[in-house]
């Protein structure tokens, strides 16, 4: 019976007052009392005793209640986004824990489900596709007596669930970013816009990211205004004067200078997108991959000189070493046995020569 309040052990019960026992006493008398009224039940995945309204009910089990808590239940079947701290759907899991609960998974109500998981995007306390799908099958009469086997798959709706994930993620971002005024498809817009803005374009600073937000807010009310035939000329001279602030009109650059405004990271992306259909920059031939020796340069008179500076030996300072060998000049050596006499006539001659 883990996670019990523990009893005292027989050294706590001799130093303990009367008083002290009875406390204690009376607490666990109260948590057994309501495992024995039915009030506390055990969750095999959490190993502990908890409310019975934290489990489904299931009449298999002589509880009447399903073994495994709701909490943990949602925990198998969805992800957990640790940055947003909230649960994301994911059908394969969801099928797993309702094959493990014996109930019916039906591919068209998961979807419909969780569409309206995705577009409560003003809600504080967001549900999953799960929490919804449960509630369907285990509360509409029409689902009542229908067991895992009468299941009803739909393998095509899977990159259909990949969307509506993609276009949950897209909308915590945009109400982030434009707020919750918006409808869902227009605040998707909205964020897929601002995204290729500053894909496309230099976004360092707050600032630039604010213009940004609003060349998307008045492309939104001039695409609006547009399709109910009302004048934009306002909308559009916003527009040209906010690029303006931005200097990227194309009258104010070329090709060139949009080039150079890029960083360098933009630009290797710009590349990826352009070789041979989307592919990662290639790596470069062993002739050009360090034409200029710059790695053994670095290794040898940074690494190694710093190495040889600190006195430690390793093959940086080994290196610098060899290489430093080529321009040092050494004292010459000699033998301690070799005649006094014999040196200095090899360097400055015999007396007959002089």
């Amino acid at each position: 019976m883990a996670r019990l309040r523990p009893a005292l052990t027989e050294e706590e019960v001799k130093k303990a007052g009367v008083a002290n026992i009875r406390q204690s006493y009376n607490l666990l008398a109260k948590d057994y009392n309501r495992i024995l009224d039915g009030k506390l039940c055990y969750c095999h995945k959490c190993n502990e005793f908890l409310a019975t309204d934290s489990f489904y009910s299931d009449k298999r089990y002589a509880s009447g209640l399903f073994p495994i808590c709701k909490k943990c239940l949602i925990n198998d079947a969805c992800d957990y986004d640790k940055e947003t701290k909230s649960y994301v759907d994911n059908r394969e899991k969801t099928k797993k824990v309702f094959q493990m609960m014996d109930l019916p998974f039906i591919d068209d109500l998961y979807k419909s489900v969780m569409q309206s998981a995705v577009e409560q995007v003003g809600e504080k306390n967001r549900q999953t596709a799960y929490s919804y799908l449960i509630t369907c099958v285990k509360s509409l009469p029409q689902y009542r007596g229908l067991t895992w086997s009468d299941s009803i798959f739909d393998e095509s709706l899977e990159e259909e669930d990949e969307q509506i994930n993609e276009n949950s993620r897209l909308l915590k971002q945009a109400k982030k970013r434009f707020g919750k005024d918006y409808s869902p498809n227009d605040l998707i817009w909205l964020e897929n816009e601002y995204q290729d803005w500053i894909k496309r374009y230099p976004c360092e600073n707050k600032a630039q990211e604010v213009l940004y937000k609003n060349i998307c807010h008045t492309e939104l009310n001039i695409e609006k205004k547009q399709k109910s035939g009302k004048d934009t000329k306002d909308d559009l001279k916003t527009l040209q004067d906010l690029m303006t602030s931005l200097q990227i009109k194309p009258s104010q650059t070329n090709s060139n200078a949009l080039t150079e405004a890029k960083t360098f990271g933009q630009l290797i992306e710009k590349w990826e997108d352009e070789w041979d259909g989307g592919k990662p920059i290639p790596e470069p031939d062993e002739d050009f991959r360090d034409p200029d020796h710059m790695v053994t340069l670095v290794d040898t008179f940074f690494k190694g000189h710093l190495a040889k500076m600190m006195g430690l030996k390793n093959g940086f300072s080994r290196l610098y070493d060899k290489y430093m060998k080529k321009y040092t000049v050494s004292q010459p050596q000699y033998d301690e046995d070799t005649d006094s006499e014999a040196i200095f006539e090899q360097i400055f001659g015999k007396e007959d020569e002089i």
